[in-house]
Parts: C-alpha cells; structure tokens; sequence
C-alpha cells in the first residue's frame, strides 16, 4: 500500500511539475516576444544549440549572423553586442527551457515506464505528449522562420498554434494529474441543471477562443493601437473594422477588429464564467468543486482587469507577460472545475 501511494505520489509530482514548467515557457515565451527577442537566433540547432557563445569571437560570430536579417537592417540598425546578447540570451533561455521540459519529461518517464507503474492509458497519453511535443518544438522554429523574411515579424497564425500547442501539452498532463490526484474518489452526482452543465461548457469555448484572439492580438501587435477602453477611438466598434475585403477577413488579420474581437471575448468569457460558477457553487458539489468555482471567479475577473490594465499602460512586458500566464490559471481552473463535475465518468 505504502510502496503504491509513493509511486502515485511521484507520478503526480512529475505530471504536474511537467504543466508547471510549460507554465513558466508560456510566460518566458510572452516576455521574448515582447522584448523583441524572439528573432535572435537564426538558426535552429536543437543538440548543439544548447551551447551559447562563450568568446568575443563566438559572439562577434553569432552577431554577424543576425545583421543578415532583416530585423536588424530594417529595425535595430546600430544595435551594439551588448544589446544582442540581451535579446539573445532571452530566446536563448527559452529554447533552453523548452529542452529542460523534454529531459524532465521524458526521463522520469523511462523510470516509470520500466518499472511497470504506468497505466496503458497513461502510457498512450505518454506517447501522444512525445508527438506533441516534438510537434511544439518544431512549430517554434517553423514560427521563427516567418520573421527570417522582408517582413521581420513572425506570423500571427504560427505564433497562436504555437500557443495552442503549448495549452494542449499543459491540459493533456494537467488532465492525468487530475485524475492520479483524485484516482478512485466517487462523487455523488448532483442535480446540477442542463443549463448550469451548458454554460460550463461554453465557458470553457469561450477561454480557448479568447486566449486565441490573444494570441492573434501578440502576433499583430494590435495591443499596441487603441490603449483606451471601454472606447477604441471613441467608438465601441473601431472605425477600420471591416477595412479589408472581404469582410470575415477582417475577423483574422485585421488588428484593430482582432484587439476588438479579443476584448469584446473577455467581457462575454467573464460572464458565461461567473455565472457558470455561482450555478455550480448551488448545486451539491463536494468542497473540492465549490473551491475550484469560487478560485475560477476571482481568477477570471483579475485576467479580465490585468488584460484592461495591460492595454491602458501599451503592454509593458511585466504585464503582458502576467496576463499571458494568467490565462493558463484560469484554463487550469476550469479543468478543475470540469473533472471534479464529472469525476465518477472519467474513473
């Protein structure tokens, strides 16, 4: 019994200090990006990248390489080394942090795996979580090469199935976690009505969709037009939002509909959220639930100020970076939430 509660400890240990850290390079990812460092590296060298510059020839190497392109010819014309290695250093740590989530992952796997403590279910997520993440790895690239180009601006279509792909690592081993954290717990169904089930579900839509126009917003830098609110210029509705054609194109490249888009999503998510909760909060849920709910609700109304605070002050990187991890919270949370609801469907 003893040797079983110590195995699913340090299963539950290794699941969810895996989402920790994919938490850590979301946020590490927003902080590269808003100091304009995610273009630095111009080559991808997953084993040999590892090891920085380390003399003045290496660096002076490693420079030179980076004035090819035109993010230092259109943009950062005059850049001294000592800048470079700043913004290096900050995609450096990145790529660095996303190596030390595959070690971390991958070795405490083999350890498991060989001794036979995995279940055929956790071995086949396992395996899934190996393709993505090689997946993840390879989209980075692919996200910075877009920028490598005349437009020194990495793609906001790649750089939001990055995001996407990272929300999914974390909510696939943040879901096993869940269920290795409560293995065999019954709860006694509640209840709950169809329409409080409903909008939890839609609640969860709505965060996706939302922390997607985010995504968008990052990638069009569209947070860096408009920094008033609840106007944008004046109107609700910016005056340009259809200024492309056709019209549905507006909705995915246009920045001042997407920054509109994005906020007008936060407002609805905020809603469909807290009366999600308060419905779940009534209905005879265990304490674990109820927590969840009313942890969700001050989450979500904080992400929702910390995102009209980012904006007002031009997404200084602190808060851009804080909002952009946030978001993970509130997804987690509404995992939570979600599981605990249905805990006896998934045992």
């Amino acid at each position: 019994m003893k040797d079983s509660l110590k195995t699913n400890r340090g299963i539950i240990l290794w699941l969810f200090g895996s989402c920790f850290l994919i938490w850590l390079m979301i946020m590490l990812g927003g902080a590269t990006r808003l100091t304009h460092s995610g273009l630095s590296i111009v080559e991808w060298k997953p084993i040999v990248g590892i090891i920085p510059p380390f003399t003045e020839a290496a660096w002076l190497e490693e420079f030179a390489k980076y004035q090819q392109f035109p993010e230092y010819q259109l943009i950062n014309h005059g850049m001294t080394l000592s800048e470079f290695k700043f913004i290096f250093f900050m995609e450096y740590s990145h790529r660095l942090l996303g190596r030390l989530i595959g070690l971390f992952f991958f070795i405490p796997l083999l350890y498991f795996w060989a001794r036979g403590q995995l279940t055929p279910g956790l071995k086949k997520m396992s395996l899934g979580v190996a393709v993505l993440g090689m997946a993840q790895g390879f989209m980075g690239w692919y996200m910075v090469k877009s920028g490598l180009v005349k437009d020194p601006s990495v793609s906001h279509y790649r750089l939001t199935v990055h995001l996407v792909l990272a929300l999914i690592l974390f909510g696939v081993l943040f879901f096993a976690g869940l269920r290795h954290l409560y293995p065999n717990e019954k709860v006694v169904k509640s209840p709950t009505s169809k329409t409080t089930v409903m909008l939890v579900h839609f609640s969860a839509l709505a965060i996706v969709l939302t922390i997607i126009y985010g995504g968008f917003v990052a990638g069009l830098k569209a947070g860096k037009m408009y920094n008033t609110y609840p106007l944008m210029g004046g109107d609700f509705i910016p005056t340009e939002w259809a200024y492309l054609s056709p019209v549905w194109l507006n909705f995915l490249e246009n920045p001042a509909t997407i920054q509109w888009v994005h906020r007008t999503l936060a407002v609805i998510t905020m809603a469909l959220v807290i009366s999600a909760m308060i419905g779940v909060m009534r209905a005879n849920y265990g304490k674990i639930v109820k927590g969840s709910a009313k942890l969700m609700i001050i989450a979500i109304v904080f992400q929702v100020i910390l995102g009209i605070t980012t904006l007002v002050h031009v997404v200084p990187v602190s808060l851009g970076t804080l909002h952009q991890g946030t978001a993970v919270v509130v997804l987690g949370l509404m995992l939570t939430v979600i599981y605990n609801m249905n805990r006896r469907a998934y045992d």
